[in-house]
């Protein structure tokens, strides 16, 4: 991790010696925003006296804390995506915010679902717009054209250089090779699944443990199904809606979708993932297609699990607040089946990136420092956005935590348990592959193809996003 150091000059005074050789330096003003320092050349010729020059005063110290803010009023604007909720707990963090800076005005734009915020800040951001704010996810690397390098404010408006106050895996999952730094995790999550647990519990069955495999998953479906409600499904069909479940499938296989060169993904494996889901179809333990088709499981607003469909699916574990805030039926969360590898991650699950021609970048850095760092902050987010990064954080709301947010808490130590391994790369042009694996899910699920020309679309389509 590079680290900006400040270089700073004191005048000295010029001292006049017996043989009237006359010695002089430079110095030159310190700026704790920006690299590096301009020398100005100075008069050498002898004086009388020469007069220290003032410094300019340091900002003064606040008590709460926080970094000092040197310039005018200014507005920011900060686009995310997430659910309603989100968005309401989102929006009592700037008020907390402007109450600590009244010179700054934080406009806040939530934009929907993931797919949905990614549409709306692409094209702003390619003519040179866009919000000064905005999350990313793992696929932060395809933005970095449009990423201010944040090293620079590290330790002075950005406290993210204190490991009491940030973990430093919050700082390298969104560091280029080179240590260049472009986001800030707003926390961190793994995938998961969830389920009904009301409905489970009515039906009389067995709750599932953290530790079952893809056959004890495939059996239990079909063990439950004719135990449920009619209408209701075991599983939401999560073949082609979550692109890192694919990921997940092929680590437990020993390949990757993406080492950083090419994919070492096979049609085997990718037609093993699809015949499982082609399986679970034919025998009624996944809905039907035009039902997949109404749910596209890319948060609880359009989830076949809130919406009494189904009673399993894959999600993020930070969804878990929002997926429970959409029903009244205890949602819980367990594991994803285990394979012949470990393959769960602890990852970054949103990253806070400042957009490179923001207007007012001392402002919007002194946000993204609150958000990411405040306990005040922290506390109102909860783990809407994850388990946040910061340990001074974690501490202080760890006492507070909602029935829910204990729950992802104790997932944590069932990936503890479980093992963990390393975050991985995206693919990259990430958003493009996960709109066209939908795509291939409905021509499968439409019987146009087969789960062997599906592996055969998914691999060509890996291949050519990296090559782009």
């Amino acid at each position: 991790m590079k680290k900006m150091k400040s270089k700073r000059f004191t005048a000295m005074v010029a001292t006049l010696l017996v043989f009237a050789f006359a010695l002089a330096a430079c110095g030159s003003k310190d700026d704790t925003t920006t690299q590096g320092a301009s020398s100005q050349a100075v008069d050498t010729t002898p004086v009388e006296s020469a007069a220290e020059p003032a410094e300019e005063p340091a900002p003064e110290a606040r008590a709460d804390g926080l970094p000092t803010y040197t310039g005018g009023p200014a507005e920011i604007s900060f686009g995310w995506w997430g659910n309603d909720e989100r968005a309401a707990l989102q929006q009592e963090v700037i008020d907390e915010f402007q109450k600590a800076y009244p010179e700054i005005t934080v406009v806040g734009q939530p934009n929907g679902g993931t797919p949905d915020h990614l549409a709306i800040i692409d094209p702003q951001l390619a003519s040179g717009a866009g919000p000064d704010l905005f999350t990313l996810g793992g696929n932060w690397p395809d933005y970095v054209q449009y990423l201010e390098v944040l090293n620079q404010y590290e330790g002075n408006l950005l406290q993210i250089d204190d490991p009491a106050k940030f973990d430093a895996s919050g700082i390298t999952a969104v560091s280029a090779a080179n240590g260049d730094l472009y986001g800030v995790s707003l926390g961190t999550n793994a995938l998961a699944m969830i389920y009904n647990q009301t409905v489970l519990e009515a039906a009389g069955v067995e709750l599932p443990k953290d530790d079952w495999t893809w056959e004890e998953f495939i059996q239990y479906g079909k063990d439950i199904k004719d135990k449920l409600p009619e209408g209701v499904y075991p599983f939401a069909d999560n073949a082609t809606n979550q692109a890192n479940f694919i990921s997940y499938f092929l680590t437990q296989n020993g390949e990757t979708i993406y080492d950083g060169t090419t994919t070492t993904a096979t049609e085997e494996t990718l037609t093993k993932w699809f015949d499982i889901w082609e399986g679970l179809r034919a025998d009624g333990v996944v809905p039907d297609k035009d039902t997949t088709a109404t749910y596209a499981e890319t948060g609880a607003d359009t989830s076949a699990i809130t919406a009494g469909k189904a009673l399993f699916g894959i999600i993020w574990s930070n969804q878990l607040d929002g997926y429970q805030g959409a029903t009244t039926d205890e949602i819980s969360l367990v594991a994803p089946p285990a394979g012949a590898n470990k393959a769960l991650v602890l990852q970054l699950s949103q990253t806070i990136c400042l957009n490179k021609n923001s207007k007012n970048k001392e402002a919007a850095v002194l946000f993204m420092n609150y958000l990411t760092t405040s306990v005040e902050a922290g506390r109102i987010m909860g783990t809407s956005r994850g388990v946040p990064a910061s340990p001074a954080v974690r501490e202080a709301i760890s006492g507070e935590a909602s029935e829910t947010s204990k729950k992802i808490y104790a997932y944590y130590d069932v990936l503890d348990t479980i093992g963990t391994v390393p975050q991985g790369l995206n693919l990259p042009n990430d958003q493009e592959f996960v709109d066209g694996l939908a795509k291939i899910g409905e021509r499968l699920r439409a019987g146009r193809i087969d789960s062997a020309a599906a592996a055969a679309e998914t691999l060509k389509l890996m291949k050519e996003l990296i090559a782009k």
